[in-house]
């Protein structure tokens, strides 16, 4: 009776969320000595869930478009010394092809923030919350962050940052000293690198599938080189994403995602001799090939344009953001697995394997079905 309870417990806690209510999208920013202009790259789906439309009918979807202009001025605050600029929509551009993925189609929205009479100030704080009154799930809601590229309207040099939900951030507009507009690199890395890490805390169905894995291992050292052939397998298919623009569908890789999970959880429970070793090692590194894809998400795109260094950059502190997070995650639970086997012998470690492989692989295929329906 305890451990069902627990199981309950368990399913009930990983199911109120889903596994990627993020969106990474794009903005364009140029600072004028009279005013701020804003290019924001808007998905379809952002636009179906503000506007609460459930088709992606032509004549619908032109009108929730329009419609939408009000809600981005509303839910993009610019800020001067702690007074907000009063924004205006200028033009909406309609995606160049339709019937793509509503992830990866994009309408963009361009604004003009004029500025107070005067000099032009040396930062402005940006502020965001799209989607953030709608749920993703149960108790959670979505979560859209900005690659933001940014120059000064007399200079070509651009800098980049990111952009968070609710997370202000002051952009410097390069008026102060004459100088194109910077962006130092501590700051560009130290925000990829916090970018990487809540993608992986706030991502269930990959810290679903970490934790199957470490749930079979036995010493550090397996420990540590199954995690090392997952992390290597997702590092390099997230580079060649970013780098390439090479894709597959979401509609393949969220599925095979969710099956990776119940396939490990099921494995520890039926076949207990083959989740460790060499074959474990395989499985862990097959799997982390497509995790790296769902890694890579929208991230590819906002990226896109960016220049070969500020992509490395943010590729490097994204992906140790990614490791820092499953390592807050694998250290964690291998100590206390080890502890609980040390304090309450074998069949507590037997125990914890069989049934937390079990509520994982319940998760996992819940998952799965809600990949495979396309929700």
């Amino acid at each position: 009776m305890c451990r069902a309870l627990t199981l309950l417990c368990l399913l009930a806690s990983v199911l109120a969320a889903e596994g990627h209510p993020l969106i990474q999208n794009a903005m364009w920013v140029v600072f004028a000595p009279d005013r701020v202009r804003v290019a924001v790259n808007v998905t379809v789906r952002e636009i179906l869930v503000a506007q609460q439309i459930k088709t992606e009918s032509d004549v619908e979807l032109d009108a929730a478009s329009q419609k939408h202009a009000d809600y981005v001025v509303q839910h993009l605050t610019l800020r001067v010394t702690g007074q907000g600029l009063a924004g205006r929509v200028m033009k909406v551009t309609p995606p160049v092809l339709f019937g793509g993925e509503p992830e990866q189609t994009f309408y963009q929205y361009e604004l003009e923030y004029p500025l107070p009479p005067g000099s032009p100030p040396a930062t402005i704080n940006f502020t965001h919350t799209m989607l953030r009154e709608w749920p993703y799930s149960a108790g959670q809601p979505w979560d859209v962050t900005y690659v933001v590229r940014l120059k000064r309207s007399d200079q070509s040099e651009v800098s980049t940052g990111l952009l968070h939900a609710q997370s202000p951030q002051d952009f410097s507009t390069g008026w102060s000293d004459a100088t194109a507009v910077k962006i130092g690199v501590a700051q560009t890395f130290g925000a990829y690198l916090h970018h990487g890490v809540m993608h992986i805390l706030t991502g269930w169905d990959h810290l679903l599938f970490v934790t199957a894995l470490v749930l079979a291992t036995v010493t550090f050292w397996e420990m540590f080189k199954v995690i090392a052939a997952f992390t290597l397998a997702h590092t390099i298919t997230l580079a060649v994403s970013v780098l390439t623009g090479f894709r597959l569908p979401d509609f393949i890789v969220e599925p095979v995602i969710a099956g990776s999970i119940v396939f490990v959880a099921l494995e520890n429970i039926l076949w207990p001799r083959r989740s460790h070793g060499w074959l474990r090692l395989g499985v862990a590194f097959a799997f982390g090939l497509v995790h790296g894809l769902g890694f890579a998400g929208g991230l590819r795109d906002a990226m896109g344009e960016l220049g070969t260094s500020a992509i490395v950059l943010a590729l490097l502190a994204f992906s140790l953001g990614v490791e820092i997070g499953h390592q807050a995650v694998v250290l964690p639970t291998f100590g206390l697995l080890r502890l609980g086997a040390w304090k309450f012998s074998q069949p507590f470690r037997e125990g914890v394997l069989r049934y937390g492989s079990l509520a994982i692989s319940l998760a996992g295929g819940y998952y799965l079905v809600h990949a495979l329906m396309g929700a």
